[in-house]
């Protein structure tokens, strides 16, 4: 038909490079409702510079991705606000450039929930840093340390209290998570106590690093003091000092000191008597001899001398101690007393925690507290005692601290909707005034707290606009000037709930002389939780007491052992797990005496006409006592509890009701009337409903007919006939339900099986039939009919299975006969010209023999070709060809002329394409020759008149109908003229086939151009591929050739190439890369390995030489050898092997063993032969007796011989007999 119209044009689109997609964005700051996240830009940006960004979020787990900037996004950082608390988020960055392409997006951040993340500072730092670091004077120093946190802490370094900055030698690098000082040309001053300080909401962290700095002295301190000189030390040095002691009443001085002296002008006298007085002297000595003694005046007594211990707390600890979360405290007090005083610390007179060091010295003591935290506020004492006395001292400590947790958090009230919440300040406040408390709360299904308030200003607060009936944890943190304390959380949840309201009207049932049947209507409100039952309280005329009768937890419930005639009033409470309601009582007293009353009822009308999706409701008024019983029906059957329709009775009431698409059919029945109620009607609900009353004094029925008007039911028996391969036939019956009106027309609609939709193939159809023409040849349908009358199109009946649009196919085309033998024929005919609309599925050959009038199938089959086989010589048979579709069988086609079987003879014929094939060198090349002949031919190949023998690189190969040959990896060596000769007993025929290999030419064999005089010589230079760099092999060769050694195996090389004459060097020309290695390949495989002898205990293995040895004489070989239940091969020999032989050990008796074998040449191991065949590691069997005769005949000669001695272990012997012909 030709080219039909053009579509519509595209839209204009521009060639330009992709932009990359940025890096994956990470998020560096979350709360409960934005999240900051940061990205790398693209690695390339598409030839435009990026001008800006695109960020997507979607909603977890269900949302898709929507745009979250609605600002062009510049910087590669983005707050992303407007987020719900607690929900989960992904997030992704589109680039765009300056061409207006936009990249790909980014990877997806993954989940991330949009909560308040609090995480206290944290330092880490290099381990070097927690030890004195020590510089020489002049040299650099840095000081880094990774910092988290979230948010994001603030860095602040520090030198003892001042903030330090960039300057010239020092600078200051930051980043969200990593922090660096460095100094440069360290000098003295920049030695000392450097401190890395750390905040965020979540608190401050420090970390101090001593630098020393190490250089010369600075001056020494002044003023300069001169000590230690005596008056006069007789013009030599003193050596020495003696010290004599004697008791005051005796004159016998004793030397206390060694006879050289002392060096020092101190000493202690040690063995003294308590209370024995004493004269002492002392006098100096040098070089010259003893100088004069000088004594001291009086005597001295030895005696223990005892002082009080006295400490000395200086102002500043008197004021107290203040310091901040996370700080560290000091206290050094001195003290003094004889002895020395036992040291005692306590805080706020209790002991001290495991955190408080305690250092005592000669006459000092110190408390240390490094992290302090709100629990170490308060006053810590010491207490110093000695056997002279004691005294004591308390410094105060004021840690600044959030607030610790609040005290007795417990509920006051419990409602339905609120919770009132009461507390005690915290015992610690943290160093500053509480300034309010935060209130959270959290359901019991959830793991996460939501804020209530955060500005509650008393010990008290009402928690409101909580779900009834839900499950609630809460907890309450103080506030102070330093964040949010610590919580404190309500042990066990708290129900939102309350006692329920009163029950509604109480209603009598029934009365009888010893019971009373009572029903009452549920309360309003449950008070948000479950109602668990219901108390029927009763009182007798006479008396003021309630007492309860019965306990039921449905509304309803029989009050007996009641005093006939007796009066009685009653009450009914509802009651759940927060106590009772108030009591509802019955509106008079009831005297216990029996009624009777025959059941009767009063139909205001007996049919209803209801559109469909309206309500109907039928109230009929029902009068019996006792209550008689009430049973529905609809057209003669009882309403029977299903999966779709329940119902239930009480005393006062029954209760019917259908579940399906919320459509409910209703009856209730009380102590005076009946309701049938169906809301939302359908078709369905059609039909004769029949009430029926029956008590003890009778039984009354009656019926009313429910008329629904609505669409009409889907037809029946809807049906596919009469399939063409354009039409198809539908018939069907009249729905079931007509909807109330009469069924004006149908709508008759198809789909193609690969479409969703229904597309209407006529609106007005009047019958219960249609054709339906012009679909589709071959295409699969449903087709679907819905009735139709006044009130709307009805529902649908469609065909279950899918119908294909097809019939049976046309004949086969022409039948010929390929081959006759003298026992079988074959056919080849030609596709139906049609093939029904449905693929043909086979063919169907049938034969007649002459004589017969009876067709047979012969054979049957999917192609185009066919033998049949196992025919008699010499008779005549009749042959037609029948196709087969799905739908059916077509007409047959029959050979025109009968074929009698026979062998027939046929010269051979070539069915040659081309006689001149060409082919790239390095590929691979393969000619196949159809040939024809009768017997079959013998094939042979020639090269150039010579034989043709198969190589690795050439392979011949003749199967029945063609011989092919096939070149691998073609080279020169190819090109030739080959010739294939067919020859049978009817004739011979050959056939020349030319060869071309289109490789490149060879080298040039001279220079287009001299230059105008003759070529003095030429330059030759080479140059490693993996370089740049050319290097000179020569620049004096005369020729026109060059061997260039020295060159690294396996390395690819190029080669250029100048003339050189009297005027200069010409330009080059170059090689393309050579790859400098053997002219020979790895050997083949060899042959596949014999096992020449087996025994239990070593094998013979044997194999051939490969046919191609790779163009390198094969060094040797290598023997595998694998068990038939393991996959490892393992190697058998340690050298290589020289012969095609080797013999195995170290088998084990019973197991089968396999072998194969690799040939190696100077290029390498080759591929491994095939695998030999599985082989027992057993003995040999012995040789049987020797064979007697036994019986002869002319034509057979009976032999009987013994078993070997040893079988080999081998239960099932097998023997096989030999026998020679002498002529």
């Amino acid at each position: 038909m030709g080219i039909g119209k053009p579509s519509k044009l595209s839209q204009c689109y521009v060639a330009r490079d992709p932009c990359d997609p940025p890096g994956t964005p990470e998020a560096i700051a979350i709360t409960n409702n934005s999240i900051t996240l940061r990205w790398t830009k693209p690695e390339y940006d598409g030839g435009s510079k990026v001008t800006g960004y695109i960020v997507e979020k979607k909603d977890l787990p269900d949302g898709r991705w929507m745009k979250a900037n609605f600002t062009n996004v510049i910087e590669t950082e983005y707050l992303t606000t407007g987020l719900v608390e607690d929900h989960k988020y992904e997030f992704r960055v589109i680039a765009r450039n300056a061409a207006g392409v936009f990249s790909d997006p980014s990877y997806s951040t993954g989940p991330i929930t949009a909560k308040d993340e609090v995480d206290p500072p944290r330092i880490s730092i290099d381990p070097q840093y927690t030890q004195t670091l020590f510089v020489n004077a002049g040299d650099n120093f840095k000081i880094d340390a990774d910092v988290h946190g979230k948010p994001i802490p603030t860095i602040y370094w520090m030198k003892g209290k001042q903030e330090l900055t960039n300057t010239l030698y020092r600078e200051i690098r930051n980043t969200d998570h990593t922090t660096c000082l460095s100094v440069k040309e360290a000098r003295r001053v920049d030695g000392g106590e450097y401190t890395l300080l750390l905040k965020n909401i979540g608190g401050e962290k420090s970390v101090c690093i001593t630098v020393k700095v190490l250089d010369k002295p600075g001056p020494p301190g002044g003023p300069i003091s001169v000590s230690g000189v005596s008056i006069h030390d007789g013009g030599s040095a003193i050596q020495g000092y003696i010290v004599e002691i004697c008791k005051a009443e005796n004159e016998e001085w004793i030397m206390c000191t060694p006879p050289t002296g002392l060096r020092v002008n101190k000493f202690e006298i040690h063995k003294l008597i308590e209370n024995q007085e004493y004269n002492i002297r002392v006098c100096a000595m040098n070089k010259i001899g003893v100088g004069e003694l000088a004594a001291i005046p009086g005597t001295a007594k030895p005696e223990e001398k005892t002082e009080g211990p006295e400490l000395s707390l200086d102002s500043e600890l008197r004021k107290g101690i203040v310091v901040r979360a996370g700080g560290s405290v000091r206290i050094n007090i001195p003290f003094r007393g004889r002895p020395s005083p036992d040291i005692g610390w306590s805080k706020d007179e209790a002991e001290l925690s495991d955190k408080v060091l305690i250092e005592k010295g000669l006459n000092y003591t110190q408390l240390s507290i490094d992290g302090c935290d709100r629990n170490d506020t308060g006053k810590y004492t010491l207490k110093l005692e000695n056997k002279s006395g004691s005294v004591s001292e308390f410094v105060s400590v004021k840690v600044l601290d959030t607030p610790g947790p609040p005290l007795n958090l417990e509920m006051k009230e419990i409602k339905k909707d609120s919770v009132t919440l009461v507390w005690e300040p915290p015992v610690t406040d943290g160093g500053a005034k509480i300034k309010n408390y935060v209130v959270d709360k959290r359901e019991s299904t959830r793991k996460t707290y939501s804020n209530v308030t955060a500005k509650c200003l008393k010990t008290c607060f009402k928690v409101e606009n909580i779900v009834e009936g839900a499950m609630y944890y809460f907890r309450v943190m103080a506030e102070n000037e330093f964040g949010v304390g610590q919580p404190v959380e309500l042990k066990n949840a708290v129900k939102a709930s309350e006692i329920p309201l009163p029950v509604g009207k109480v209603t009598l049932i029934d009365v009888t002389k010893s019971s009373v049947s009572l029903a009452w209507e549920k309360p309003e409100h449950d008070g948000g939780s479950r109602i668990t039952g219901y108390l029927i309280e009763m009182q007798p005329k006479g008396t003021d007491k309630w007492g309860v009768t019965t306990s039921t937890k449905t509304c309803d419930g029989i009050v007996s052992a009641l005093t006939a005639g007796q009066e009685y009033s009653f009450r009914v409470i509802a009651y759940n797990e927060k106590g009772k309601s108030d009591p509802t009582p019955l509106a008079a007293p009831v005297i216990a005496n029996d009624l009777n009353i025959e059941p009767s009822f009063r139909l205001l009308f007996n049919s209803y006409n209801v559109k469909s999706g309206k309500d109907l409701k039928i109230e009929i008024p029902v009068i019996g006592r006792p209550k008689p019983k009430i049973e529905w029906m609809k057209d003669g059957e009882a309403l029977k509890q299903t999966t779709r329709v329940t119902y239930s009775s009480t005393h006062v009431s029954t209760i019917l009701q259908i579940k399906e698409a919320n459509k409910d059919d209703l009856v209730e029945t009380t102590n005076s009337y009946t309701i049938l109620t169906i809301d939302n009607v359908n078709r369905f609900d059609s039909g004769k409903y029949v009430l029926t009353l029956e008590n003890n004094s009778g039984t009354k029925s009656a019926f009313v007919s429910v008329r629904i008007l609505d669409s009409p039911s889907a037809p029946l028996n809807f049906v596919v006939k009469d399939i063409t391969r354009d039409s198809v036939t539908l018939l069907w019956e009249q729905p079931l339900t007509d909807g109330g009106a009469k069924i004006t027309n149908y709508i008759v609609e198809k789909r193609e099986s690969v479409r969703k939709a229904y597309t209407a193939v006529t609106n007005n159809c009047t019958q219960n039939m249609f054709v339906i023409s012009e679909l589709q040849e071959g295409g699969i349908y449903y087709f679907r009919v819905r009735a139709v009358n006044e009130h709307g199109i009805g529902l649908a009946v469609e065909t279950k299975d899918p119908v294909k649009v097809a019939q049976a196919p046309m004949p086969p085309g022409k039948v010929s006969v390929v081959d006759v033998t003298r026992n079988s024929v074959t056919l080849s005919w030609e596709k139906p010209s049609h093939d029904g609309g449905s693929k043909v599925i086979c063919y169907n050959v049938e034969i007649q023999t002459k004589g017969s009038d009876k067709w047979n199938v012969s054979t049957t089959t999917k192609g185009l070709e066919a033998t049949v086989t196992g025919l008699t010589s010499g008779e005549q048979h009749s042959f037609r060809i029948i196709a087969v579709n799905e739908k059916g069988k077509s007409e047959p086609k029959e050979l025109g002329v009968p074929v009698i079987t026979k062998d027939i003879q046929m010269e051979p014929t070539l069915n040659l394409l081309f006689t001149t094939y060409s082919v790239n060198a390095g590929k691979d090349l393969t000619i196949e020759v159809p040939f024809r002949g009768r017997p079959k031919p013998a094939v042979s190949w020639k090269k150039d008149g010579l034989p043709l023998r198969q190589t690795s690189s050439i392979t011949l190969l003749t199967s029945e109908a063609s011989s092919k040959i096939s070149f691998k990896e073609a080279t020169r060596d190819h090109v030739g003229k080959y010739e294939i000769t067919l020859a049978n007993t009817a004739g011979t025929k050959s056939v020349e086939i030319g060869v071309v290999v289109l490789d490149k030419p060879g080298s040039p064999t001279a220079l287009k151009y001299d230059g105008g005089c003759n070529i003095n010589n030429y330059i030759v230079e080479k140059r490693d591929t993996i370089t740049t760099v050319w290097e000179t092999v020569s620049s004096a060769v005369a020729r026109t050739s060059i061997k260039v050694s020295r060159l690294t195996h396996g390395s690819e090389y190029q080669f250029r190439v100048y003339a050189v004459n009297r005027y200069g060097k010409g330009p080059f020309v170059e090689s393309s890369g050579i790859t400098a290695q053997y002219q020979f390949k790895l050997p083949g495989p060899p042959a596949t390995p014999q096992i020449a002898h087996v025994t239990k205990a070593f094998m013979f293995v044997t194999w051939n030489e490969p046919v191609n040895d790779g163009g390198s004489p094969v060094l040797g070989y290598h023997l595998e050898r694998r068990e038939r239940s393991s996959v490892l091969w393992i190697k058998m020999n340690r050298r290589l092997i020289k012969d095609t032989e080797f013999k195995v050990t170290g088998t084990e008796e019973g197991l089968f063993y396999e072998y194969r074998v690799y040939a190696e040449n100077i290029a390498g191991i080759g591929k491994c032969s095939k695998t030999s065949e599985l082989v027992a590691a057993r003995d040999p069997c012995d040789p049987p007796g020797k064979p007697t005769i036994t019986n002869i005949t002319k034509t057979s000669v009976s032999l009987l011989w013994t078993k070997p001695e040893y079988d080999g272990g081998d239960i099932e012997l097998k023997f096989t007999s030999k026998w020679i012909a002498f002529i």
